[in-house]
């Protein structure tokens, strides 16, 4: 069973470019580093007006109630949090930065920096097609 979940660079030199990741298990987080610092999992080493580690996108695993036919089931949520950058972390067409961690939904475009991305809908298959 493969879990991901995808992020899509709306602007720029990789603009198209899309990154997987693979989800938390039930239960857990994950925190993907986006910014110009060697190492961060959303790089934009491009973006001059980007800070070394701009911001986070969380992504939790939240476990919900089993079933006969789902065992260990998870509901997914994503935050977005500026990491103290100095030009900000914005959604869409909000005015101001965010502050401090914000729900964030799939398919909402947001910037760090110059950069807008894109959170896709996540999608879980498994061999032989969705379910």
């Amino acid at each position: 069973m493969t879990n991901e979940l995808s992020v899509t660079y709306m602007s720029g030199p990789l603009d198209g470019k899309t990154l997987y990741f693979e989800q938390p298990e039930a239960g857990e987080e994950r925190i993907l580093l986006i910014g110009r610092r060697e190492g961060c999992d959303i790089l934009i080493d491009f973006d001059n007006q980007a800070s070394r580690v701009h911001a986070k996108l969380v992504i939790g695993a939240i476990p919900a109630s089993a079933t006969e036919s789902v065992v260990n089931p998870y509901t997914l949520a994503f935050w977005l949090e500026d990491g103290g950058s100095r030009n900000g972390t914005y959604l869409e067409k909000e005015k101001g930065s965010i502050k401090g961690r914000v729900s964030l939904r799939p398919g909402t475009l947001f910037r760090a920096g110059r950069t807008w991305m894109r959170l896709d809908i996540p999608l879980s298959f498994e061999e032989g097609g969705p379910y």
